[in-house]
């Protein structure tokens, strides 16, 4: 009897050691749970709190209230604009609708280029003019790439995105427009400033445009990626399918990727499958939230055989940059110029008043494991452009140096 109770006992203050335990625990996780919500509301106090504050302020006390209730819209979004925009990374930012508008419409194949043939693009506080047109409206008016354009009108460009100087400079069809235009000459040493008065025009421009070139007993194919778009190899081959219609054959190729800093990946790596053989390493994505990925070729490599010299310069970035790492890495490839250096591609996450954040989600590296953001490609040669010649009678004396270069790789 004596034993039984004794069992009973030692069960009992097992049972009261388990709960005591059990409630200790438990307060313990409780107190972890507190410490931790604590935490967070503390980040997010210090984070937000001022925003809270300062809304408050103007709401107590700024003098007209129509003008700040009519307001509000607009400091959201440009708060938003603001807040992504002091990320360290030009690639990340806030797209208010309208922006985000005409980033959609700039990704079509065939792309109006503001009113006067010239594509632009903003680079810190300037809007340079990265390509300019042959027997365009901004070619005749004397405008050269790498001109800076400062003024539109009356309106200066250092706080407005390249999408809101376009806006600026297009207009009606035979309408003029005035640039103020700031030109750097290297053998000077010094900088010229100019108004350039434009006779707007209409224009379209497709992305692959083609050219056959006889010399020296050998025929050569001149190929201009103006962009790369989802069309781009679809219309490269038939550029080149129609050559060897008109030619009957092709001795070698210049791949002109000039100015070109579009940034459509998949068809970066579609075009390079053209010229590489099928399961070839092509260039590599590396992410922070998804497995890295292989991006081989799958397309038939009819180009493989062809002598290929590549013409690429400072504005020459993202995809571009790709395919032309890529030849340098595998081929006796020539390059002029050094790259813009981007090797970070962006996620668009669209909401749904119609605005959308871009921001970087993963970057390139080539075969070779080479990344170059924020760095550039190196050239095997470099040939620096001369524009007082090219805007005397249209000599592209890069590429003249490239048809010599082909030809020597043909021989």
């Amino acid at each position: 009897m004596t034993d039984k109770k004794s069992h009973k006992i030692h069960f009992l203050d097992a049972i009261l050691f388990i709960v005591f335990w059990m409630i200790i625990w438990g307060g313990l996780m409780i107190w972890k749970q507190d410490v931790i919500l604590s935490k967070l509301i503390e980040k997010h106090e210090s984070r937000y709190t001022k925003f809270e504050a300062i809304d408050e302020i103007l709401d107590g006390e700024f003098y007209d209230e129509d003008i700040l209730s009519g307001s509000k819209a607009d400091m959201v979004e440009w708060a938003l604009v603001g807040y992504v925009g002091a990320i360290d990374d030009p690639y990340t930012v806030y797209l208010k609708e309208e922006d985000n508008t005409e980033l959609m419409n700039e990704l079509e194949d065939n792309a109006g280029f503001a009113g006067i043939w010239a594509v632009i693009e903003k680079q810190e506080n300037y809007v340079i003019i990265s390509e300019v047109l042959k027997n365009s409206p901004a070619a005749r008016a004397g405008l050269l790439p790498l001109d800076r354009i400062y003024m539109v009108e009356d309106q200066t460009l250092e706080d407005l995105s390249a999408t809101e100087v376009v806006q600026l400079i297009r207009g009606e069809k035979w309408t003029e427009v005035n640039l103020f235009i700031e030109r750097e000459w290297k053998k000077w040493e010094e900088n010229s400033r100019f108004l350039v008065t434009i006779v707007r025009d209409d224009v379209s421009i497709p992305s692959v445009t083609s050219e056959v070139i006889e010399k020296d007993g050998k025929t050569l194919l001149y190929l201009e990626v103006y962009i790369i778009s989802n069309k781009t190899t679809a219309l490269l081959l038939e550029e080149v399918s129609e050559a060897l219609q008109s030619a009957g054959k092709i001795d070698g190729i210049i791949l002109d990727l000039r100015g070109n800093s579009w940034w459509y990946l998949e068809e970066a790596v579609k075009l390079l499958g053209h010229f590489f053989p099928r399961d070839t390493l092509l260039v590599k994505s590396k992410y922070k939230a998804y497995e890295d990925i292989d991006h081989v070729s799958k397309w038939r490599w009819e180009l493989w055989n062809y002598p290929i010299v590549i013409l690429v310069d400072q504005l020459t970035a993202s995809a571009g940059e790709i395919i032309a790492l890529k030849f340098q890495e595998e081929w006796k490839t020539i390059i002029w110029m050094q790259t813009f250096g981007k090797w970070s591609i962006q996620a668009v996450e669209d909401f749904k008043d119609g605005s959308s954040l871009k921001y970087t989600v993963w970057k390139w590296y080539s075969p070779n494991d080479v990344n170059i953001d924020k760095e550039w490609i190196t050239p095997d040669i470099e040939v620096e452009r001369d524009y007082e010649k090219y805007k005397e009678d249209w000599t592209d004396n890069q590429l003249e140096t490239a048809k010599e270069e082909l030809l020597k790789l043909i021989k």
